[in-house]
C-alpha cells in the first residue's frame, strides 16, 4: 500500500512538472511575438497613405513668397542690359532694406552679356532690353522670359544743334553714313562748328543697339565711323560734351544735358519721345524690357521678380522713366 502511494506521488509531480513546463513555453512564445507586431505596425508606410498633416507640411520646402523669413542670409547674381539695370538696382535697394537676409548684386554688361550669363547659369537672372534671338532660345530652350517694362528709344543731340526733329530715314541715312553733315538736313545747325555729324551709337553686346540696328537700320551695319559706347550714360556723357554729336539713349536717360528730338514719321505726324507716346504706341521705337531666369525661378530670385512686378516695383519703374507693364 505504502509503494503504491509513493508511486502515485512521482506520478502526480511528473505531471505537475508537465503542467509548469508547459505553462513556462507559453509564456515565452508570447514574449517573443509582441515586438515583432510592434516593428511591422512601425514599418508600415501610414504617412504616405495618409492625408498630409502639420508635421508633413512642416518638412516641405521653406516657402519661396518670403525667402529672406527663413533665417538664412541668400544671395542672387544678376547681370546685362544697362538700360534694365537702373529699375533692378534700385529695386533691389529697396528689397534688401526690407529683407535683412537678401543679398542681391546687379551689375551690367550689355543685354548680350546677361544673355550669355543666364544661359551658362553663372548667375541667377539676366537682364535684357531686346527680345532673345531664335538661336539663343535654341541654345537655352529652359529660358523663362518676363516683362518688366516698356520703354523707349531716344534720339538725342548736343543742346546747341538748332534741329528741331528728325525723320526716321535721316536717323538711318546718318547712320549709314549717307549724310554726315547737319547742314544737310533742313532746320539743322550747330553754330561755332564745321556741322560735321559725330556719330555715337552701342557696342555689340547692348540690346539698345540690336533694337536701333534691327528696327531703324533694316539689320545693315552702322558706318564704320560711328563711336561705340558701352552704356546709355556714356552716350549721354558724350553727346553733351560734343556739339556736333548725335546718338541714342532709353528714354529713362534722358536728361537736360541733352536734346532729345521728337520723330517726324508718315509725313504729317511729329511724335515726342515720352512716356505717354510709348505707352499709347504711337512713338515709332519702343521696345518691352526683361529679366530672364533659366528655369523656372525659385527662392530669392522668384520673390525678387514679383517684387519688381509689385505695386511698389513697378512705381520704381515709373520712378526711374519707364512705362510700367
Amino acid at each position: 500500500m505504502k509503494g503504491k502511494r509513493n508511486r502515485f506521488l512521482v506520478i502526480a509531480a511528473s505531471f505537475a512538472a508537465v503542467i509548469m513546463l508547459a505553462l513556462a513555453a507559453g509564456c515565452t512564445t508570447q514574449d517573443n511575438t509582441a515586438p515583432a507586431t510592434t516593428q511591422v505596425s512601425a514599418e508600415r508606410p501610414a504617412i504616405a497613405d495618409a492625408p498630409a498633416t502639420p508635421a508633413a507640411a512642416a518638412a516641405a520646402p521653406v516657402s519661396t513668397a518670403k525667402p529672406a523669413s527663413s533665417g538664412e542670409r541668400q544671395t542672387i547674381k544678376i547681370s546685362g542690359s544697362t538700360t534694365v539695370l537702373p529699375v533692378v538696382q534700385k529695386a533691389a535697394d529697396q528689397y534688401m532694406a526690407t529683407h535683412a537676409n537678401a543679398d542681391i548684386q546687379v551689375s551690367g554688361g550689355g543685354s548680350g552679356v546677361g544673355i550669355q550669363a543666364i544661359g551658362a547659369k553663372t548667375v541667377d537672372i539676366g537682364m535684357s532690353s531686346r527680345e532673345v534671338t531664335a538661336a539663343e532660345l535654341k541654345k537655352y530652350p529652359a529660358f523663362v522670359i518676363t516683362p518688366v517694362a516698356r520703354d523707349g528709344i531716344a534720339v538725342i543731340v548736343n543742346p546747341s544743334n538748332e534741329i528741331r526733329h528728325i525723320t526716321l530715314d535721316q536717323i538711318r541715312d546718318i547712320y549709314l553714313g549717307k549724310i554726315t553733315k547737319w547742314t544737310e538736313i533742313s532746320g539743322a545747325n550747330v553754330p561755332g562748328t564745321n556741322n560735321q555729324i559725330v556719330v555715337i551709337g552701342r557696342d555689340s553686346a547692348s540690346g539698345t543697339r540690336s533694337y536701333f540696328d534691327e528696327s531703324l537700320l533694316g539689320k545693315k551695319t552702322p558706318a564704320k565711323q560711328m563711336l561705340e559706347k558701352n552704356s546709355n550714360g556714356a552716350v549721354l556723357q558724350t553727346i553733351a560734351q560734343t556739339p556736333g554729336a548725335i546718338g541714342y539713349v532709353s528714354i529713362g536717360f534722358i536728361s537736360n544735358d541733352v536734346k532729345a528730338l521728337p520723330v517726324w514719321y508718315n509725313a504729317d505726324k511729329i511724335v515726342a519721345p515720352s512716356l505717354e507716346n510709348v505707352k499709347d504706341k504711337t512713338y515709332p521705337v519702343s521696345r518691352d524690357l526683361y529679366v530672364i531666369t533659366n528655369g523656372q525661378p525659385s527662392g530669392l530670385a522668384d520673390d525678387f521678380i514679383r517684387y519688381i512686378l509689385s505695386a511698389d516695383g513697378q512705381k520704381i519703374v515709373a520712378d526711374e522713366g519707364y512705362v510700367t507693364v
